[in-house]
C-alpha cells in the first residue's frame, strides 16, 4: 500500500458491528472513534465524511465479516487494505498487550497503517466465480472437519458395547453408504440384536445398489454382534447416539458431495484452474485452493515471490561472512502451502519428473518431508510459468 497522505480508517471487524478509528496520517491525530453497525447505511454514514479526501479503509480480517464494509468502501471510491494477523499481533503487543477492546484494536490498525504503510496488504477485487470458489473451499474445510469428528465418534462408540462390531466398521467403511445407513436405521449392537438377522438382511436387500459385497458386510456385522453373549452396558442410549452420529456423518458427506460438484463446475469456467489441473498431482482441492488464494498470479513479480507468499521459500540466517542456517519459514499462506505440499507428495507416485527430483533430494540426505517441500518449491516455478503464459502443463520427458 502506498504511503497514506490523508485519513486512515482502521476497522476492528466484528460479526454484527465494527469499531472505526480515523487517524490523520499527516499529523497522527485521532479525528474519530465510533462503533459502526454491520449495515450499509451505517457504514456509509461513518465513511462519508472522509470519502472526498485521500482516505483508505484498513481492516484486520479481509473475509466474510468485512465483505460488506469493503464493498461499500470501494463503491465510495476509497482504497482498501488489511493488516496480516502476524503484524496485528505484534502491533497489539507493542501498543500494550494487556489492553483488549474494540476501540483499542481499531486504533492499533489505523495507527500502524498510517505510520508503517508497508504492513498493509491490498485486498484485491476477485471475480464472482473466484469469490464463490473461495467461500466453497472454506465451507468444504469445515465439512471435512465435521466428517472427521463424526467418523471418529462412530469408531469409538461401539467399543463400550461391542468391540467386534467396531472392528467391522474400522477404517473407511464407516463412510460407505450402506454401512452408514445401517447404523442410522438400527443403531449399534443392541438395535441389531433386537431387530434380528432376518429383518436386517431384508432391509439391506431393499437398499439401492446393495449387491453381494453389501450383504457380506451386513452378515459380518451380525456375526460380530452374535459373537458376544455378555452385555457390557444396559443403557440403550448408545444405539441412539450411533443413530445421531450416523445421520450427522451422512449429512456432512452429502454436503461435501454437493459442494464438490459445484466446485468442479466453477473450475471448468476458470482458465487458470484448467491449466493447473493439467499438471500431475493437481486435483480439485489443489486447483481450487490455489485459485481462491492466488486469484491473480500477475500480482507476484516472480515465482520466488509467489513461493515466499506460499511459505515455501527457505529462510536464511546469516551473520557477517558466516551462513548460520537455512530453515523452513514460519510465515506464509498455510492453506496454500499445505495444498501444494500434498500435491507434490501425490505427484511422486505417478510423475517421472517428480519422482526423479524427489529421489535426487533423498540421495542428498534430506528426509522425506524436506524432499517433498523442495519438490513443491520446484513445482511452484512451473505453475507460475504456466499461469503467466496461459499454457497447460507439458512434460519435458516427451
Amino acid at each position: 500500500m502506498e504511503a497514506a497522505r490523508g485519513v486512515v480508517l482502521g476497522f476492528d471487524v466484528g460479526r454484527y458491528s465494527h469499531h472505526m478509528t480515523a487517524i490523520d496520517a499527516r499529523t497522527g491525530e485521532v479525528v474519530a472513534s465510533r462503533g459502526v453497525e454491520q449495515t450499509e447505511p451505517d457504514i456509509r454514514e461513518a465513511i462519508e465524511p472522509y470519502a472526498l479526501g485521500d482516505a483508505a479503509v484498513v481492516v484486520d480480517q479481509p473475509g466474510d465479516l468485512s465483505s460488506l464494509l469493503l464493498a461499500v468502501a470501494r463503491d465510495m471510491g476509497l482504497g482498501v487494505g488489511f493488516i496480516t494477523p502476524r503484524a496485528m499481533a505484534k502491533g497489539i503487543e507493542l501498543y500494550g498487550g494487556e489492553l483488549k477492546s474494540d476501540a483499542h484494536d481499531s486504533f492499533v490498525i489505523a495507527d500502524l497503517a498510517a505510520r508503517i504503510p508497508s504492513l498493509v496488504r491490498p485486498v484485491p477485487e476477485r471475480r464472482a466465480d473466484v469469490e464463490e470458489l473461495a467461500s466453497l473451499m472454506s465451507y468444504d474445510r469445515e465439512l471435512t472437519d465435521d466428517v472427521r469428528r463424526a467418523a471418529s465418534r462412530i469408531h469409538e462408540l461401539p467399543l463400550a458395547t461391542c468391540p467386534a462390531l467396531g472392528a467391522v466398521y474400522a477404517g473407511q467403511r464407516v463412510k460407505q453408504r450402506l454401512p452408514l445407513a445401517m447404523l442410522a436405521r438400527f443403531g449399534g449392537a443392541g438395535g441389531l440384536s433386537a431387530a434380528g438377522r432376518g429383518e436386517v438382511e431384508g432391509w439391506a436387500r431393499g437398499q439401492p445398489r446393495c449387491g453381494a459385497r453389501g450383504l457380506a458386510f451386513v452378515g459380518s456385522a451380525l456375526d460380530a454382534v452374535g459373537s458376544q453373549g455378555v452385555a457390557t452396558t444396559s443403557s440403550p442410549f448408545y444405539d441412539e447416539l450411533l443413530r445421531i452420529e450416523a445421520a450427522s456423518l451422512r449429512s456432512a458427506l452429502d454436503a461435501r458431495e454437493a459442494v464438490g460438484a459445484r466446485v468442479d463446475e466453477l473450475l471448468g469456467r476458470i482458465p487458470d484452474a484448467q491449466a493447473l489441473l493439467s499438471m500431475p498431482g493437481v486435483g480439485r482441492v489443489t486447483a481450487a485452493t490455489f485459485v481462491s488464494e492466488v486469484p491473480d498470479v500477475g500480482a507476484f513479480a516472480s515465482a520466488a515471490k509467489l513461493a515466499a507468499y506460499a511459505g515455501l521459500a527457505p529462510r536464511v540466517r546469516q551473520s557477517g561472512r558466516s551462513l548460520n542456517s537455512v530453515t523452513r519459514p514460519r510465515a506464509g499462506n498455510r492453506r496454500l502451502k499445505r495444498a501444494l505440499v500434498l500435491s507434490a507428495a501425490r505427484s511422486v507416485d505417478f510423475c517421472e519428473e517428480s519422482r526423479a527430483y524427489y529421489d535426487r533430494k533423498r540421495s542428498e540426505g534430506r528426509c522425506h518431508y524436506s524432499a517433498v517441500v523442495a519438490l513443491a518449491r520446484r513445482r511452484i516455478n512451473v505453475m507460475y510459468a504456466m499461469l503467466r503464459d496461459g499454457k497447460r502443463y507439458e512434460s519435458r520427458l516427451g
